[in-house]
């Protein structure tokens, strides 16, 4: 991926998203990257005790819809968005800090041509709100 079509997948995850983080802040990491249907991707993040967070996944509009599971280290799936119709947003709270692993999946759709395009992933956190 050249830098130019890296630069525009990022500026592609910040536009669709942002429009989708709102009350939550972005957490100001932006994580994207071109994929092609059946690629499986990982990012490991850490989560802070009592916060809540807004996980989004951006893709570009020709790909078919988005697998997400977000495991925590043992493994227990904390999140499948399989059983959710491929929702591309999750909101949570961790009781503890930990490290969560986001497994992404572009499902295949078993054609002869393949399509790829931008797939990002975004955190937001909730605001503190004032008493």
């Amino acid at each position: 991926m050249s830098i130019n079509t890296m630069s525009q997948c990022l500026d592609f995850a910040k536009k669709t998203a942002s429009s989708q983080m709102s009350p939550y802040v972005a957490d100001g990491n932006y994580n994207a990257c071109d994929m092609r249907e059946g690629e499986t991707a990982e990012m490991y993040k850490t989560f802070f005790e009592g916060q809540s967070y807004r996980l989004i996944v951006a893709k570009a509009p020709n790909l078919p819809p988005v697998y997400i599971r977000v495991v925590d280290k043992n493994g227990a799936v904390l999140f499948d968005n399989q059983k959710m119709n491929y929702t591309h947003s999750w909101d949570f709270k961790v009781q503890s800090t930990q490290m969560l692993v986001v497994q992404i999946k572009v499902l295949d759709q078993k054609k002869a041509t393949k399509e790829h395009g931008c797939v990002g992933i975004l955190f937001g956190m909730e605001t503190s709100k004032k008493k």
